[in-house]
């Protein structure tokens, strides 16, 4: 995948055609504010890709803009790899926006413009340093506050697709395991319901480990943390530029982020096996702790009322901040390594690392781990 930020319609359409035909199959567009979609998605066959649409401030508006034009041009959403990420809750784990009942009368509405599609964006965990069964219990809880509001509002015969966005990092064998262990515990989770949704899951690497230290790093980091999502299972991935963190993304380091994810597609065929970890003793067992130890962890953050409440009473940001200081203090004691960062370090590297972003308070914090170790 290519991901585009749109702040200017007609550049977002030239890269995203530069990047289609230079190998890509699938764009995700950010939109910063209402874009002429017409403008934007002109000469894209979106039924013949995997595309994604990111609105700012969770703008309904927008989303029914595109879902518009889909018609329009006669495509069937419901029959295309077409996600418009718009739905209950999704600011709250990012900003620690609380939904409102206007988020959770418009939840069925979403689903109907989007072909009976509800995305739910997990990243936020991966990226503020929460440990994997956390995260993965976590993931469920917010999920399962989606489908609670379809069965409250007697809606859930509209859902068709779960549409799941991940975080995955450079811990090779776990995120192998986490991916299993979700999709088991999805699968249980949706039997409570009885219901049985097509699951889409979409990997994006994660920003933790991303240094400007010694930043071609971060290109052997990727591609571990990448080849684990495709082996894992994920259904599309995108991986961040090696180079986000220092200077931004060029076309260069774009142009590399786009040839590691076909070099996994065209060379290494990994998109040709099905669970090629099955029967792995190490990854096998990994899996079913994943699974049991979330599983306890998202029953319990249900008995305190859900992921929503725990948010609004501080436990979840308390306990993903608590994670966090675990593993820095792990890469101070030198227990894990970060190439460039606490090992093996270029003295002459100094790059020019800036000041950290001014982020929301209430929301989970991305974790920087080399602003963290140094």
């Amino acid at each position: 995948c290519e991901h585009i930020v749109v702040t200017d319609a007609k550049a977002a359409n030239t890269r995203a055609l530069q990047a289609l035909n230079a190998g890509a199959s699938g764009l995700c567009f950010s939109l910063e504010k209402e874009a002429d979609v017409a403008t934007l998605l002109q000469d894209i066959e979106l039924p013949f890709i995997y595309s994604a649409f990111r609105f700012a401030q969770n703008d309904f508006s927008a989303a029914a803009n595109i879902a518009a034009y889909i018609a329009s041009k006669g495509w069937d959403i419901s029959t295309m790899d077409c996600f418009l990420e718009t739905g209950y809750a999704a600011d709250l784990l990012p900003s620690g926006k609380m939904p409102v009942q206007t988020d959770i009368d418009r939840l069925p509405e979403t689903l109907r413009i989007n072909g009976g599609v509800l995305t739910v964006d997990t990243t936020p965990l991966l990226n503020a340093g929460a440990n994997t069964t956390y995260e993965l219990a976590c993931s469920l809880a917010l999920i399962n506050e989606n489908l609670q509001v379809l069965e409250e509002a007697q809606q859930m015969s509209l859902l068709k697709t779960l549409h799941i966005i991940m975080g995955t990092d450079t811990a090779f064998f776990e995120q192998i395991a986490k991916l299993r262990a979700f999709r088991k515990l999805l699968d249980l989770l949706c039997s409570t319901y009885d219901i049985k949704p097509a699951v889409h899951l979409h990997l994006e690497t994660g920003h933790t480990y991303r240094s400007p230290f010694d930043s071609y790093s971060n290109l052997l980091r990727d591609t571990i943390a990448g080849m684990a999502a495709v082996l894992g299972g994920c259904n599309s991935l995108y991986i961040h530029a090696f180079n986000e963190t220092q200077s931004g993304a060029s076309d260069f380091s774009n142009r590399m982020s786009r040839n590691q994810q076909l070099i996994f597609k065209e060379e290494s065929y990994l998109d040709k096996s099905a669970d090629p970890a099955a029967g792995s003793y190490y990854v096998e067992t990994l899996t079913e702790t994943f699974a049991e130890q979330a599983w306890q962890q998202f029953q319990g953050i249900e008995q305190a009322g859900g992921l929503i409440r725990s948010f609004a009473a501080g436990t979840i940001k308390q306990a993903v901040e608590n994670q966090a200081q675990q593993l820095v203090q792990e890469y101070r004691e030198g227990k894990r390594v970060l190439i460039g960062v606490n090992k093996f370090v270029n003295a002459n590297d100094a790059p020019n690392t800036g000041q950290p972003e001014a982020l929301p308070t209430a929301g989970l914090q991305p974790l920087q781990l080399y602003r963290e170790i140094l």
